[in-house]
């Protein structure tokens, strides 16, 4: 297979992966419909604080459910405290919910646009694309990853929060506080936005890490004055609860539940895994002269997003910055192709748990292993990532360190 150098070649793959994902949507939405079920319990919870009533406390039974809000799902529902208060920007508690369902759906088309609008421009601005119809493909590419599928069906705010994250990094060096706050929203799913603060802090940029932590803070501490539980006690809750989804993947070390492993040690086992990939990678970006590139360092900090915490199909949408950085190569070889297609379709983690119950297998038993062989071909993936930001021609080159810049003067 010839690599693809054409802006027509670059366009049909765009397109596939775009099909792929509204077919995908499509099929839930004909199958299952709209279920939204993740926008309701997030608008219960920002409702019920601004009532000043503590949702675990009506999860609990403590505190009588307000019949215009409704009972919140003990099984499912819990969030982190911050976002009880910045999370109304998405789940708006003081609407009515036949409101919010259409304002979700809104902001995640919003947000989508954006974030192919600014990461368009971002890629022109930084080098990194030197053709402006290229750009605008990569930029298409925010809307390419299946698992949209999953956070529209669910009216889960991964989308959002992962556009967020795509638009700091936009931002990031002309607009350190406007990228701030976009952190802080982002971090109403901390499992995803998290990983994101270490680029930030080997970079050493302040500013940005200030604002969001000052909002972070002080929307906990807000939703802790409006209940009158103590923030400890809310987080507290918020972990208990997270222990319990049943439902979610549990990281690089999720198939040790298998054998009986208790769910916080494998939790602390993925810290410490994500944490190190993280750790080689940043020195991987040293020796190859990418210390300077916010694209390979947000590419790194996606990849290891996905690894080092519980995770639900729609988190996965952030991988779709590799899946760029890859993209803007000169020369798109099948290598590429293969580590866009990991990046941007559950081709891997569905595909052979699907092969194992067709050779005979238990549904469901394979699914933990799948999870795991995709977590190599991430972490594989990254070295593509690495080639398509060190390439010479059209693309970045290595920048020259600091101290050795002042011995050449």
């Amino acid at each position: 297979m010839k690599a693809l150098h054409s802006r027509r070649a670059r366009f049909c793959l765009v397109l596939a992966f775009l099909a792929v994902m509204l077919g995908n949507l499509g099929r839930y939405l004909v199958l299952d419909g709209l279920y939204l079920w993740d926008t309701r319990l997030r608008w219960q919870e920002c409702a019920y604080v601004l009532h000043g009533l503590d949702p675990f406390a009506v999860m609990r039974g403590e505190t009588p459910a307000l019949p215009a809000v409704g009972a919140v799902d003990a099984a499912t529902g819990g969030t982190v405290p911050w976002a009880y208060v910045l999370g109304n920007l998405m789940n708006p508690g003081f609407l009515p919910f036949a409101a919010v369902r259409v304002w979700i759906l809104a902001l995640d088309l919003l947000f989508a646009l954006a974030a192919a609008w600014g990461l368009r421009g971002y890629l022109l601005r930084s080098g990194h694309c030197d053709d402006p119809a290229v750009a605008a493909l990569a930029g298409a590419l925010v809307l390419a990853p299946s698992m949209w599928a999953n956070a529209v069906l669910f009216g889960n705010q991964s989308g959002i929060v992962c556009c967020c994250l795509v638009l700091v990094l936009c931002c990031l060096d002309r607009h350190p506080v406007l990228a701030g706050v976009l952190l802080a929203f982002a971090m109403c799913k901390p499992q995803i936005a998290f990983v994101f603060f270490l680029p930030l802090f080997c970079r050493r940029r302040w500013q940005p890490i200030a604002v969001a932590g000052a909002l972070v803070l002080g929307a906990w501490g807000a939703a802790s004055l409006a209940t009158g539980t103590a923030p400890l006690t809310m987080l507290w809750d918020m972990l208990n609860q997270g222990l319990g989804y049943t439902s979610s993947y549990f990281g690089l070390f999720n198939f040790l539940l298998g054998f009986g492993a208790p769910t916080w040690l494998v939790l602390g086992l993925d810290i410490v895994a994500g944490m190190a990939v993280f750790a080689a990678g940043a020195a991987l970006l040293r020796r190859r002269g990418l210390w300077q590139d916010w694209l390979a360092w947000f590419a790194l900090a996606a990849v290891v997003s996905v690894l080092w915490f519980y995770k639900q199909n729609h988190d996965y949408i952030i991988l779709l910055l590799p899946a760029v950085a890859i993209f803007c190569r000169r020369a798109l070889r099948p290598v590429d192709l293969a580590a866009m297609t990991i990046c941007l379709i559950n081709v891997i983690s569905y595909g052979l748990p699907w092969l194992f119950v067709l050779l005979g297998g238990r549904r469901g038993a394979a699914m933990p292993w799948g999870r795991l062989v995709e977590a190599i071909a991430l972490v594989a993936a990254l070295h593509r990532v690495m080639a398509a930001l060190c390439e010479e021609d059209g693309l970045p080159a290595k920048p020259v360190p600091q101290g050795r810049r002042l011995m050449e003067r």
